[in-house]
């Protein structure tokens, strides 16, 4: 058991004498009033992009402080985006499926969020976690309103 500890810590100070960092994503981020905060993790965890404007394609946006991470890199990619959070007091964000505010979509209340998407169903079928591709703000989707 020593010997495997040991291994272990060897391992890891090899890695960080070598000058290889790990960074961690942004955690406990306030989004900014009237703006909408897309995550990469569920419950608001994760990379983070505090976002004023609508987007019509998430694989050209990235997350802030990350110029290699985009909020869409194909279906089930990993950091896609997993929570968003309504800051926007008056106005709810439309969410679809593809590019170009385009196919299935769902809303999120004004002043409202969705902790995790695996919850929502899309029309199509699919879980709307790690999927989405574009989101804009106003009502224009005819997909359900969650507030959750």
């Amino acid at each position: 058991m020593m010997r495997r500890v040991s291994a272990m810590v060897v391992a890891v100070a090899s890695l960080f004498s070598a000058g290889v960092t790990l960074a961690a994503p942004a955690q406990a981020y306030t989004c900014t009033p009237d703006n909408a905060c897309l995550y990469s993790d569920s419950d608001f965890t994760g990379y983070v992009r505090d976002d004023y404007s609508s987007r019509t394609n998430w694989g050209n946006i990235y997350y802030s402080g990350t110029p290699s991470i985009p909020l869409y890199a194909g279906d089930n990619f990993l950091f896609n985006v997993s929570s968003i959070d309504n800051w926007d007091a008056d106005t709810r964000v439309s969410v679809y499926y593809n590019s170009a505010h385009w196919g299935p979509c769902f809303k999120i209340a004004a002043y409202g969020y969705v902790s995790n998407m695996a919850y929502i169903t899309l029309s199509n079928g699919k879980s709307a976690n790690d999927v989405m591709n574009s989101h804009l703000f106003g009502d224009n989707c005819s997909g359900t309103v969650y507030n959750f």
